[in-house]
């Protein structure tokens, strides 16, 4: 009967991860952020999520927003040793790439943050 429930509180759990994230990263990116970022209009891949983990790094945290880049960072990384297995590599490259689209979203928040703030400051 534990397992059971564990087995279900689990399957909930990422069931309902998986939903936060497909939502995040369906949000649009601004224009802003492909201007300071250097990417191109088209959906972040894979491999950019180190360069927009640099980004999010440089980028100074003025106003306290919900951190969720630990969490993608696990995600990613947990996807990462799962690319490596033949039956779900192609679901894992997927996967790594919807952590990227959500950090893009993320670094975007924070720019326009960053930008009103400096605005704001600057009038």
């Amino acid at each position: 009967m534990l397992v059971v429930s564990i087995a279900g509180g689990a399957q909930f759990f990422l069931g309902y991860w998986r939903a936060l994230l497909a939502g995040m990263a369906a949000q649009p990116l601004s224009d802003k952020f492909f201007v300071a970022s250097g990417f191109q209009r088209v959906g972040m891949q894979a491999e950019d999520f180190g360069r927009l983990l640099s980004l999010h790094r440089l980028m100074p945290d003025v106003k306290s927003m919900p951190n969720t880049v630990w969490r993608l960072r696990v995600h990613y990384s947990a996807m990462r040793m799962f690319r490596a297995l033949p039956a779900v590599g192609g679901w894992a490259q997927k996967e790594m790439a919807l952590c990227a689209n959500c950090l893009a979203v993320v670094v975007d928040q924070r720019l326009l943050v960053n930008l009103a703030c400096s605005a704001e400051v600057g009038s």
